[in-house]
């Protein structure tokens, strides 16, 4: 990559998007245009003077638009199974069109399924039902389509990401901590915890835009240190400053996970469809509030047995071939990156 290059992010106006979008504006290493769906999501990129552009993946005239100019795309667009998928075939489309030197997608470890053990690149793919990870799957498979074609498609695979911005593992965390109802899970908390720090990932991600020995292959990126779930819990609310995590009991805690699931699943039929009577009911009755204001709370603070299933899983992701080939040395420790998480979460007011 050069200064004077336009690299397009797509899916700016997330997580990873916006950090990859904010640093290479601030290391001055290439043009960037922060791709967004709606003008809704440059809230976070507006404190920085960078291009931002309506880039509406299900939209490919958005898409051209956007991509116009640029040399090279690092697609970052997730949500529904549509946006990844669908998606994802509209933006490699359009960068096949417009002979994008360097197209990288951001996918996940979550492609390999329930596996245990070592994973390197070399595993296959494996549905589990679950759609974000099938969803990933599946745009996986027309990234390696397009490159076939003649694309130059590069793919990263991220674990969990956590730092500044993120919501499902810092922010949420964070919550669950201070909420009272989390602690150590007890036979369910001793799986590995594949972390990687926010800023680690953008250095890979851009090693990988613009390493030569990157075209056509897929990198698992993680961070420098192996630790479980409990472990991380642990670190995570010593940091936050909080009394020490209470031991629950596995029974108990499949036993509350299974009694809360089919409540999630109830509730988010009922936000779907009946979303704007449930506002106005808020907003008129105060104990319906309350009650409302509760309920979410509740579910948002105890586990799912989807999470005690994840926190099981002994699969450890290697990142040896990222090393090998583009580099890729992550340098942010646990401690490290908890106390830069801890120290933003306190900045804007979430502890």
């Amino acid at each position: 990559m050069t200064g004077n290059e336009t690299i397009l992010v797509t899916g700016s106006g997330g997580f990873i998007g916006g950090w990859i979008a904010e640093i290479l504006h601030l290391s001055h290493s290439a043009k960037v245009r922060a791709g967004i769906r709606s003008w809704s999501g440059a809230a976070r990129l507006a404190r920085f003077p960078l291009e931002i552009a309506i880039c509406d993946v299900m939209d490919k005239e958005s898409i051209g638009r956007a991509m116009t100019g640029a040399s090279c795309v690092i697609h970052c667009v997730s949500g529904s199974t549509e946006a990844i998928v669908q998606g994802t075939g509209n933006v490699l489309d359009v960068a096949l069109e417009q002979k994008i030197r360097r197209f990288v997608h951001l996918s996940t470890t979550e492609i390999y399924g329930n596996v245990s053990g070592e994973i390197d690149e070399t595993f296959t793919c494996q549905s589990t039902g679950n759609p974000y990870g099938d969803a990933k799957i599946e745009a996986e498979k027309l990234c390696w389509k397009y490159y076939n074609n003649g694309l130059p498609v590069t793919i990263v695979r991220p674990p969990i990401v956590y730092g500044p911005f993120s919501r499902d593992w810092t922010v949420g965390i964070a919550q669950r901590m201070q909420s009272g109802n989390w602690g150590i899970f007890k036979g369910y908390g001793e799986g590995i915890c594949n972390l990687v720090y926010v800023v680690d990932l953008v250095k890979g991600i851009l090693l990988a835009a613009r390493h030569e020995r990157a075209v056509g292959e897929a990198f698992n990126l993680v961070g420098p240190e192996l630790i479980t779930w409990n472990q991380y819990f642990k670190k995570f609310n010593a940091a936050l400053g909080l009394p020490g995590l209470k031991v629950i009991d596995p029974t108990n805690a499949r036993l509350r996970a299974s009694a809360l699931d089919p409540i999630r699943s109830f509730g988010k039929y009922v936000l779907k469809h009946y979303s704007t009577p449930l506002r106005k009911l808020s907003q008129g009755n105060r104990l319906a509030r309350g009650l409302m204001q509760y309920a979410d709370r509740t579910l948002k603070t105890n586990p799912r047995t989807s999470d005690l299933s994840l926190y099981n899983r002994d699969a450890l992701y290697l990142a040896t071939k990222a090393r090998d080939v583009i580099g890729y040395l992550p340098a942010f420790g646990l401690d490290r990156g908890l106390d830069l998480s801890v120290r933003w979460l306190s900045n804007v007011g979430l502890v």
